[in-house]
């Protein structure tokens, strides 16, 4: 892989484990990152790393009750969601610039569970699946950026329970 493949791939990964979790914690946020950037130069890292922090969500104090709604700059909502005594509560949705659908996850008192709907930039479905307590437990469907399915395993308690035709 290129230099540039690989720095887009560890972005894309940090921002998936970002931007899904829920947990709250910095510490575990920060060493996920720090983790996910082995190998890459300082320079790199911390252009990645504030990339990153643009999409942290974290709430106002840790027993806010509340609407959550961030906005890029051009006034383009980038996340709305609902936060419970501090914690990420029922759907949550995030945006891409342009204003399509980036994200839609459900979540109960700080933990993924429900429906989850992960989307390409140009709006097709990337993948989807069912969380509960926190843990993938489904069938996850994934697409290619045309929406043709490519691919689809089966969770059970974030464990691959294998690939199913």
């Amino acid at each position: 892989m290129t230099k540039l493949r690989t720095i887009q791939f560890i972005v894309l990964t940090s921002l998936g484990i970002l931007f899904f979790n829920c947990k709250g914690g910095g510490s575990d946020s920060e060493q996920q990152k720090q983790d996910s950037l082995k190998g890459i130069s300082n320079a790199d890292s911390q252009r990645i790393v504030n990339e990153l922090n643009k999409y942290l969500i974290q709430p106002p104090d840790s027993d806010y009750t509340g609407d959550y709604i961030d906005k890029y700059p051009n006034g383009v909502i980038k996340f709305t969601g609902f936060f419970r005594f501090g914690k990420r509560h029922g759907e949550w949705m995030a945006f891409y610039e342009n204003g399509l659908k980036w994200s839609d996850c459900f979540y109960d008192k700080g933990k993924k569970h429900g429906a989850t709907m992960v989307y390409h930039s140009n709006g097709k479905l990337y993948y989807s699946g069912w969380y509960k307590n926190d843990l993938r437990d489904s069938l996850w469907l994934f697409y290619d950026t045309l929406g043709k399915e490519i691919d689809r395993h089966a969770f059970r308690n974030d464990i691959e329970t294998g690939l199913v035709n």
